[in-house]
């Protein structure tokens, strides 16, 4: 078994859940998936749209595999996260940086908007589009990324009196205690597929190139071998 640390609380993993996996139960996976699991608990034949695909919207993006959801909608702007996003179960998905993603989305949905987004991107720009995105009355979007502090998201009120909903997520509402056993069960139960969220391993020596191909975006996540035998 392994220990990890989330949300400043100690929690033992499930026997079975491979050290390389274990990693991902820190931040982003219970972010990620908690946002589904807890927050939009999508309804049987809903659509989804989720914006960036790093490693909390990916989580996002395979948690929406446990729901019946018709409609997976992914928006990126690196193809290589995009044909991942398909073997993860998105339907459809939207380069940004060469399609206007919410004209797209409004296409698939005859008009409409999508039931839920999820903004993980990490802009305002991108809050305000995933906000955008989503039907009038009833559609929600929760946003889990946090621009600089000094910027600010602009939303045309008359959408939220016409019933669009918007709110921010801590840490995916998650209880760590509770809810990261649940998360392992569901990866041993073969139901969340999370060995792809792993995009290289690196060694200790090579962490400062983990940290530069992480940054121009080459990755989802680095994995850094810290010398473990198991001993």
């Amino acid at each position: 078994t392994h220990t990890i640390v989330s949300e400043n609380r100690c929690v033992i993993l499930p026997e079975g859940v491979p050290m390389d996996v274990a990693v991902l139960f820190g931040c982003a996976l219970p972010t990620g998936a908690g946002i589904v699991i807890n927050q939009l608990k999508p309804h049987s034949g809903s659509s989804v749209a989720v914006f960036g695909l790093g490693g909390i919207g990916l989580s996002s993006l395979m948690a929406l595999g446990l729901f019946e959801c018709s409609t997976v909608i992914a928006v990126d702007i690196e193809e290589s996260k995009l044909a991942l996003a398909r073997e993860c179960g998105a339907t459809h998905t939207i380069n940004s940086s060469k399609e206007n993603a919410l004209q797209e989305i409004l296409k698939l949905t005859s008009g409409k908007g999508v039931d839920y987004a999820v903004e993980a991107a990490g802009t305002t720009r991108s809050i305000e589009v995933a906000f955008d995105s989503v039907r009038k009355f009833g559609g929600l979007c929760v946003f889990a990324s946090h621009p600089p502090s000094e910027e600010r998201i602009s939303l045309n009120p008359h959408d939220l009196i016409s019933g669009k909903r918007i709110e921010g997520s801590w840490g995916g509402a998650c209880y760590p205690d509770t809810d990261i056993p649940k998360l392992a069960a569901l990866y041993l139960a073969g139901k969340l597929p999370l060995e792809k969220l792993i995009g290289k391993r690196y060694q200790l020596d090579e962490i400062n190139q983990a940290l530069d191909d992480l940054e121009q975006r080459k990755i989802t996540r680095a994995l850094i071998d810290m010398g473990y035998t198991g001993n």
